[in-house]
């Protein structure tokens, strides 16, 4: 039974460790790239939620939205 819980216990260790490992990688590659911001995509975005109206895909926007 220990031996059991031991394994699970070193299973998940290792599962955290190498989530630890893709996410320090991730996050170097975003530290690299620009941070622009798309002003036009943006302002779309805003009047849509402000004053409703079609979406970014020209369609309606939902009913209960």
């Amino acid at each position: 039974m220990h031996q059991v819980t031991y394994d699970m216990v070193k299973f998940k260790i290792e599962e955290e460790l190498q989530w630890a490992a893709r996410e320090r990688l991730a996050q170097s590659v975003r530290s690299g790239q620009p941070r622009s911001i798309d002003f036009s995509t943006l302002g779309r975005r805003l009047k849509v939620r402000l004053f409703g109206g079609p979406a970014l895909g020209d369609r309606p926007a939902a009913a209960g939205a």
